[in-house]
């Protein structure tokens, strides 16, 4: 590389600022404490690009670290926040990695990098940046990275096909050279969702239940679409520990790892056990649902529902947002007051236990846990996709070994209908139970919410579609409320073709149109999406766009059937 130096520094607004009092309101993941370089405490950076130097344009890549950048933000001072143009090779390569000791992948304990990404045949990965600096081209290369012989102990990649583990890649293939200190690594075997909510997501998840690291990026991932595959690497001296790491690291530790050793957790792209909704009841109707409450009776309802043997305070610990966490005896509830929803621990996965339970053992076993805990109660559910997470491992030492894959866990997701009608939100209105491979239940997650009541609006789209009646309003509108009759089948493609013209012009304006793109199988659907404390019915359907250069993005284009 040159001798140029980087001239660039974050605005002042992005290098650091005001640091939040940590209140109530979360936990914080950084382990110990490391002293403050110039603007930042050498605890966290983040990169997000829209705009790149020669690829098509994202949309919400910013809003993905903001949702990450803001949750740490409130314990520390951040180091750097490059956006756009401001993200170039300098900081991800040796020379520049911990520019001034404080700019740069390499001059934090946790970097977080939002943007496209791609990998060849070799295993190669390629992040396209912002900008062409000092003339040495407008992409990073893993190959050239020498990552964690400085700060930079967890590194999270929110790119499409940065960690991958099947077809004969492998965490160790891509990323043991550049590895000379990093504990984990955050990433996607498959194309991932233009999404603003992945960062968000993974702090939510880490603040329920204890959730672990590795879990805590899992879960936050997948809940945004089911197609994708999320996952994460660990690194040790021993097979033991890498394990040990994937499973149950809780916090951002400073200590380096050896990468003698590495393990990785994914979860599979769900497979289905539904057909999509593809036409319309007669009747549009707009779903009222009743408003989460958080007291003291609710908690100790909780407690008894899902047999936690706790004795509760006179007051519940309840944090400013809403949200709560009971535990006793291996169990724990964590409640999130804003929405309603709930993640329950019920036990530990038998780690030791590779043989996979059958799937119609693991269904059996979830649709009692429904039973038991009353998750159906005041909803209807109907069985929708069935997960597995995975994990392997091996060592790029010696000869080197990679162990055969293995499922952990299978995971059984049933959807909250409301009159016949599926709630289709990514992160709402399920019903998730895991089941390890001794057939024990150990989480559920609930995230459906009882119908208060319907009405109807008037249609803002021309033509609905009028095939197909699911099982009927629980209330009928008054007739002087009634919509118009409804129109010809299949009349929403309308308003989806609109909503995709629309993302069209998006990419027009940046300059960049893609090279190609096609609609993702199986992905058109009619349901109920929850807004606040209404069930909106939408169309919605999944594109995937190819940018070329290997670069790809999958995007939801959805349209309200009426307002």
């Amino acid at each position: 590389m040159s001798e140029t130096k980087p001239i660039e520094i974050p605005p002042s607004s992005q290098a650091a600022g005001p640091v939040f009092q940590p209140g109530a309101t979360a936990e914080n993941p950084f382990e110990g404490g490391v002293a403050g370089v110039r603007g930042g405490a050498k605890m966290y950076g983040a990169f997000s690009i829209e705009k790149f130097c020669d690829q098509g344009s994202l949309s919400l890549t910013h809003e993905d670290a903001q949702g990450w950048y803001d949750y740490a933000k409130q314990f520390t001072a951040p180091n750097f926040w490059y956006k756009d143009a401001g993200v170039a090779l300098w900081a991800y390569y040796e020379q520049y990695d911990n520019w001034q000791d404080t700019y740069g992948v390499d001059a934090v304990r946790a970097t977080y990098h939002s943007g496209h990404g791609g990998m060849d045949g070799n295993g190669v990965f390629y992040a396209p940046m912002g900008s062409n600096w000092n003339g040495q081209g407008c992409t990073a290369v893993s190959t050239d990275m020498r990552l964690g012989n400085e700060t930079v102990r967890y590194l999270f990649w929110s790119t499409c096909l940065s960690l991958r583990v099947k077809d004969g890649h492998s965490p160790i293939r891509t990323w043991n050279g550049a590895n000379l200190g990093m504990r984990m690594i955050f990433g996607f075997e498959t194309v991932s969702w233009d999404s603003g909510d992945y960062g968000k997501n993974f702090w939510k998840k880490w603040n329920a239940n204890g959730k672990k690291l590795g879990t805590a990026w899992l879960d936050g991932s997948w809940e945004i679409a089911h197609d994708q595959e999320p996952s994460v690497a660990a690194c040790g001296a021993t097979a033991a520990e890498a394990q040990d790491r994937v499973f149950n690291e809780q916090y951002l530790s400073a200590e380096p790892a050896s990468r003698d050793w590495w393990w990785w957790r994914w979860y599979d792209a769900a497979r289905s056990m539904r057909e999509p909704q593809r036409v319309l009841p007669r009747d549009l109707l707009v779903a009222h649902l009743q408003p989460p409450a958080v007291r003291l009776q609710s908690a100790r309802a909780l407690a008894d529902r899902f047999e936690l043997d706790a004795t509760l305070p006179a007051e519940i610990p309840l944090r400013p947002d809403g949200t709560f966490t009971l535990s006793a005896g291996g169990r724990s509830i964590h409640y999130h007051g804003a929405d309603g929803s709930l993640e329950v621990r019920i036990a530990q996965p038998n780690l030791d236990n590779r043989n996979p339970v059958p799937p119609s053992r693991a269904r059996a076993a979830a649709e009692e846990a429904i039973r038991r805990y009353g998750l159906d109660r005041d909803v209807s559910l109907v069985p929708d996709v069935i997960r597995n997470s995975n994990a392997a491992g091996g060592t790029g030492a010696g000869p080197g070994q990679i162990e055969a894959p293995y499922i952990v866990e299978t995971t059984i997701q049933y959807r909250q209908v409301i009159g016949g009608v599926p709630v289709i939100s990514q992160g709402a209105g399920a019903v998730r139970v895991s089941v390890d491979n001794d057939g024990l239940v150990t989480a559920v997650h609930s995230s459906v919410r009882p119908v208060e009541r319907t009405s109807d609006r008037a249609r803002t789209m021309a033509p609905a579609p009028a095939a197909g009646r699911g099982n009927g309003p629980t209330t009928e509108p008054p007739q002087s409320e009634k919509s118009p009759e409804p129109m010809t089948a299949g009349g929403y493609e309308e308003a989806l073709s609109r909503a995709f013209t629309e993302r069209m012009a998006k990419w027009a304006v940046s300059g960049r149109m893609p090279i190609g793109m096609g609609t993702v199988p199986g992905s058109t659907e009619i349901g109920y999406d929850i807004q606040g404390d209404e069930a909106i019915l939408i169309a919605r359907r999944g594109v995937e766009v190819d940018f070329g250069g290997g670069y790809r993005k999958r995007y939801w284009v959805q349209a309200p059937l009426f307002e």
